[in-house]
């Protein structure tokens, strides 16, 4: 009995652990697209004198502040803000398909560019690759490799296609790549999390 307890204690830990690692990914990528990434959208598509405006426009820069100051602070959230936030959050995977079912019905997905298919193995094939390699050469090992290694598999970010599109920056070929990335994503993806369980 004692053992079976151990072991679910274990198995929650580990669980715990990757979600943790998870999270903490998710949130610097998420931080790169809407800097960085916003940034190089804006230089492509705007005259210099707009691009610190263009920028600060942003509301994900003003909550990424926020967020951070409210942490430091322990200062709670109170729920008559938290609550709505949260149902907006819930709705944003919907908002985010539809708008991105919305471009794709105007696209022809018969003629890919040559391009394409770089993008896609680079980002699901290619990324991988290169987590591994630097995983095993930094010695990490355990659910933090795995989880890792895992988060280097997520097919390409709807945000780009977004900005793409609010900034008319190639918008037809980012909704195209974040489409075919993720509808070939749980192949790839899968193959990822077997590698992870038997190389740590």
């Amino acid at each position: 009995m004692k053992k079976g307890v151990h072991t679910e204690v274990m198995v929650l830990r580990c669980m715990y652990i990757g979600l943790s690692i998870q999270i903490v990914v998710t949130i610097f990528q998420n931080f790169l697209t809407n800097t960085y990434g916003l940034f190089q959208f804006i230089s492509a598509s705007k005259h210099k004198g707009k691009m610190t405006r263009e920028f600060l426009k942003n509301p994900i820069i003003y909550a990424l502040i926020l967020g951070v100051m409210f942490r430091f602070a322990h200062i709670p959230i109170p729920s008559f803000i938290w609550q709505p936030l949260e149902r907006v959050a819930d709705a944003f995977l919907a908002i985010a398909l539809l708008t991105l079912g919305a471009q794709l019905a105007y696209m022809n997905m018969k003629r890919l560019p040559r391009l394409m298919f770089i993008t896609i193995g680079s980002r699901l094939i290619l990324s991988p690759l290169i987590a591994f390699l630097i995983v095993s050469l930094l010695h990490i090992k355990g659910t933090t490799a795995q989880a890792l290694l895992i988060a280097s598999a997520y097919p390409c970010s709807r945000n780009t296609a977004l900005y793409a599109l609010e900034y008319n920056h190639h918008p037809e070929y980012a909704a195209q790549a974040v489409f075919l990335s993720t509808l070939l994503s749980p192949l790839t993806v899968s193959g990822v999390i077997g590698l992870a369980r038997v190389c740590f």
